[in-house]
């Protein structure tokens, strides 16, 4: 995932020349300088779309147009369905490459990592697949990745909180627990939701909705960096899958 996401996400770095010719007694004369450097020039692909710029984790980074799904989401943005009056006059300032990105998201090919792009070949085979692969029941090959931005440091970088949490709300509400399996599975520790046996039936699960399986894999300090839910059993089968990307995301 890491290098799919390295492959298909440029990153734009920005380099600032400061041409100062002579001296000058003006105080100001540097700062004049850089006000008047001309605006970076933004891509725009064949259909005459722009990229989507800002900066990510502290870097600058252009994601080519088409890519996102849906929109990119940059910080103090309000909430989709945010209605207060506060949200109605945000005004967001002039997207550049030192707007902190907050969130955004793409699709990408499980079989061979290509990116879905709108009104390219990627979208016409995803709409294909929609088509002739979900109505029978078929593997659909097509993942779904949000890309989040730390934005504050102070708080743990790991996901040992949201792991207790999952727990908790699962023996509140469903009064069940998650068993450690003895054997790890691809070298991930295994959490199995009542040891695979439905409690309100006794019996294997049939739909395990309401316990997916779950994986997780630590560091040497005992922090979750990897945290994985999968549904293996029913029709519609999945996995979500929460990681980091080096220290910054």
């Amino acid at each position: 995932m890491k290098n799919s996401f390295k492959l298909h996400l440029r990153l734009v770095c920005l380099n600032c020349m400061l041409l100062i010719a002579g001296c000058s007694d003006n105080n100001h004369s540097e700062k004049n300088v850089v006000q008047q450097q001309p605006a970076p020039v933004r891509h725009q692909d064949r259909f005459g779309r722009y990229d989507s710029i800002g900066n990510l984790g502290g870097k600058p980074v252009s994601i080519p147009s088409g890519v996102v799904f849906t929109w990119v989401r940059y910080i103090g943005d309000p909430g989709d369905f945010d209605s207060s009056i506060k949200a109605q006059l945000y005004n967001r300032p002039p997207v550049t490459y030192q707007l902190p990105i907050e969130s955004f998201g793409f699709q990408y090919r499980l079989t061979d990592g290509a990116v879905k792009t709108s009104s390219e070949q990627t979208d016409a085979d995803y709409m294909h697949d929609n088509i002739t692969l979900i109505p029978k029941m078929k593997p659909f090959p097509w993942g779904h990745v949000i890309v989040y931005n730390i934005v504050d440091l102070n708080k743990p970088r790991n996901y040992n909180l949201a792991l207790e949490e999952s727990l908790q709300a699962t023996k509140k509400v469903y009064h069940f627990n998650y068993i450690e399996q003895s054997e790890p599975v691809y070298g991930l520790i295994y959490l199995k939701a009542n040891n695979g046996i439905d409690p309100s039936t006794n019996k294997p699960w049939q739909e395990d909705t309401s316990g997916p399986d779950i994986f997780i894999s630590k560091n040497n300090n005992d922090e979750i960096k990897t945290y994985i839910e999968c549904d293996f059993i029913g029709k519609v089968q999945y996995c979500s899958h929460l990681f980091y990307i080096d220290n910054n995301m």
